[in-house]
Parts: C-alpha cells; sequence; structure tokens
C-alpha cells in the first residue's frame, strides 16, 4: 500500500551538543520513523543515510553500533543520518536476549512494504533538509535491499516524483538469498515474511546509481559469498563501478572479528569507502 498521506514535514524534536533527533511519520505500531543527524565540523558535502536490517535499530544509544559508524563518518566529513524504522516498542535493551520476544513485541504485524515506506518517508524529508547535497544511502542486510529498491525508482513510485534517487550506494551484508537453514528459520518472521510478494523481482536491473559498494564479513553467518556478489551481478551499474571487498573475520553485523568485539571493523569498512569514493 503506498502511503503518501504520511507525508509531512519532518519534526526536530531533540538537540543536544551536535546532535538533532527528528520523527518522520510512520507506517506502522507508533507511526513514527525516528531520525538522527550528526552534523560534521568540516563537511565534505555528502549525506550518508544509514539503514538498519530487520528487525535492528539505529540511534545514539551508547551501544548502537550505528552511533560509532556516524562519529567515523562525521570525523571524515560526511553527514550521517541514522534512520530508525516504526515499530510497537522501542525498548530494545529491555529484552535482553531474548530475540523472539523483541520481534514478537515490536514488530508482530509488520510487512516489508511498510518497513519500506519507512524508509522512502525518511529519505524524501532528508533530502528536503539539504536539497543541493548528494545522497548515499549505507544499508545492512535488509537495509541493503531497501537502498537498492530506492536506487531502482520505487522511492519516487511510493513517496512522491520529488524523492531523490540515490548517488551512491553500499552494502553491508546484503545478499539474495541467505543460507537454507537461517531461510526456514527466519522467513517467516514479521517483514520478511512478506518480502518476495512485495518486491519486484527485476528490482535490481533497474537500480540507477553512479557507483555500487558491497562489503561481507568472511565470518557472515547468514549470506554466502555467492549471494552477496549476486547482488552486484544483477544491479544495473557499469561493472567499472561495482566495488565488492571482504572483511576478513567479520561476523554478519559487522561488529565483531571472529567472534570478538571489534570496533576495527567499521574502520575499515569507512577506511575502504573514502578510498574508493575519494
Amino acid at each position: 500500500m503506498i502511503l503518501r498521506e504520511c507525508m509531512k514535514k519532518m519534526k526536530m524534536i531533540r538537540e543536544h551538543s551536535n546532535i538533532r533527533e527528528y520523527v518522520v511519520p510512520g507506517t506502522f505500531g507508533d507511526n513514527e520513523v525516528r531520525v538522527t543527524s550528526f552534523p560534521p565540523k568540516e563537511p565534505n558535502g555528502v549525506q550518508v543515510v544509514l539503514l538498519h536490517g530487520v528487525h535492528s535499530s539505529a540511534n545514539m544509544g551508547e551501544n548502537n553500533k550505528f552511533r560509532f559508524l556516524s562519529e567515523l563518518l562525521s570525523g571524515r566529513g560526511y553527514a550521517p543520518w541514522l534512520v530508525e524504522t516504526s515499530r510497537k516498542v522501542r525498548n530494545r535493551n529491555d529484552f535482553s536476549n531474548d530475540v523472539p520476544l523483541w520481534i514478537r513485541e515490536a514488530f508482530s504485524g509488520k510487512t516489508f512494504a511498510q518497513e519500506q515506506q519507512d524508509v522512502f518517508n525518511a529519505i524524501s524529508e532528508i533530502s528536503g533538509e539539504m536539497p543541493d547535497r548528494p545522497i548515499w544511502i549505507w544499508g545492512f542486510s535488509l537495509g541493503g535491499i531497501i537502498a537498492l529498491s530506492a536506487a531502482a525508482d520505487n522511492i519516487k513510485r511510493n513517496a512522491g516524483e520529488g524523492s531523490p534517487l540515490p548517488e551512491r550506494i553500499i552494502l553491508s551484508g546484503t545478499g539474495l538469498v541467505a543460507y537454507k537453514e537461517v531461510e526456514e528459520r527466519m522467513m517467516s518472521l514479521p517483514v520478511l515474511s512478506t518480502l518476495r510478494s512485495e518486491i519486484d523481482t527485476d528490482m535490481l536491473a533497474h537500480v540507477k546509481a553512479k557507483g555500487l559498494i558491497s562489503f561481507r564479513g568472511s565470518c557472515d553467518e547468514i549470506f554466502s559469498e555467492e549471494s552477496c556478489l549476486g547482488v552486484l551481478r544483477e544491479a544495473s551499474i557499469p561493472e567499472s563501478e561495482k566495488h565488492y571487498f571482504v572483511i576478513e573475520g567479520a561476523d554478519h553485523s559487522f561488529r565483531s572479528r571472529y567472534g570478538k568485539a571489534d570496533p576495527g571493523v567499521m574502520e575499515e569498512m569507512v577506511g575502504l569507502l573514502a578510498r574508493t569514493w575519494s
């Protein structure tokens, strides 16, 4: 369902230090998409929209990986925007390690179309804040699929003709099909259960962007290397503008290396990004 009625002006709800927090109308649960900006002291003119994976979060919480990633990007002059989609509850830490309960309480009943629309709404509003600056979208796992969908013109179809196409796309842990046991375990969950019925099968053939980078951790427990390379092969971008990097020892979330927490994983990706598109 196209939810254009959700499109309204992005509203700032909090500002502290150099961090600004906004709300954009969402499609589900609390009907809020939380957006956070972390402006750089010396901007290079590029905005990077950060998209979390399925059932995840992207905020400036102390232990949230996107906080660290946004700090790294801001330090290099990029203007990061964190997008956290709508849900029924946001107190992820209250669920500790009970992931199934968290998914059920926060996302039960949510579709992929709603998740995608949340992101499109946010990107449209972000572009309105600084319309003269290019937007790069960096999506993790399912967030990468939504980033590619935006680059395939779906953002214009679902959020209005004035919505911007991303200039460049970065993927982290995004593949076509997960390992068999992962598919069996996860594809019946909220959001994922409607993914394949709500996304165009030829979407990758319509991707328009100046460049595409794909990162995969060599210890990714969700997608094989072939699955991640398949995305690059099918994306309709000139081969010379596609780049694939393996982060040795990194897991699917890019939080750890060989099972131990390692901030160097994020630092490595940001370094490769900056060198590739200097």
